[in-house]
């Protein structure tokens, strides 16, 4: 796995202590993004069992980012991911404990809140990056030459806060109990999911 610092995470951390608008820091976020994906590269799967099998092997360029993730959870579909720890927990709780910085870590925070709507499903900003950059890498997969592939975010935990995607998994027929017990081993569950009759 690669060090997530070589690709500007340090230009993201100085517009977090500055307190820089919503738009410039989703401009960073998509700036982080290009180049990791530029780094991946395209991946075309012959089928989704190839892909899936690329997951199940821990070999997927989804997992560029994340260290450690849970591909194997009882009881649920193939199709589930569990990450064990944030890529950006450590970055977060550093910036949370600079003194100056977490107010100012806060208002962004609210500012990116109020364009996701009432429910939310990251715990802070750390945890959007995470899965803006994971949607961002799964954009550059395809299944026999499609675009197909689509990441379904479905809940967080962290430093006991639980945060729950729960139109998502209502839309896919899971008990959000099951999330949260998912959730006891991870800190992040999303699920991957394609086009119905793309494939025989």
């Amino acid at each position: 796995m690669a060090n997530i610092d070589e690709f500007g995470i340090e230009n993201f951390r100085s517009l977090l202590e500055e307190g820089k608008s919503y738009n410039q820091i989703m401009q960073e976020i998509m700036k982080v993004g290009s180049k990791i994906v530029e780094k991946v590269g395209h991946k075309d799967y012959g089928s989704m069992d190839e892909a899936m099998e690329d997951i199940k092997n821990h070999s997927s360029p989804l997992f560029y980012i994340d260290k450690e993730v849970v591909t194997n959870f009882d009881n649920v579909g193939t199709n589930f991911i569990g990450v064990k720890k944030c890529p950006f927990g450590n970055l977060m709780k550093t910036m949370g404990e600079t003194q100056g910085n977490d107010q100012k870590v806060k208002t962004i925070l609210h500012n990116f809140q109020i364009r996701e709507g009432e429910k939310n499903t990251f715990i802070d900003l750390g945890c959007y990056v995470a899965q803006q950059l994971r949607q961002m890498i799964l954009s550059s997969l395809t299944v026999n030459g499609e675009y197909v592939l689509n990441y379904i975010h479905l809940g967080c935990k962290r430093d006991g806060k639980t945060v729950l995607n729960e139109s998502e998994i209502e839309a896919i027929g899971l008990d959000q109990e099951k999330v949260k017990e998912l959730l006891e081993q991870v800190e992040c569950v999303y699920a991957i999911s394609y086009k119905e009759g793309m494939e025989e």
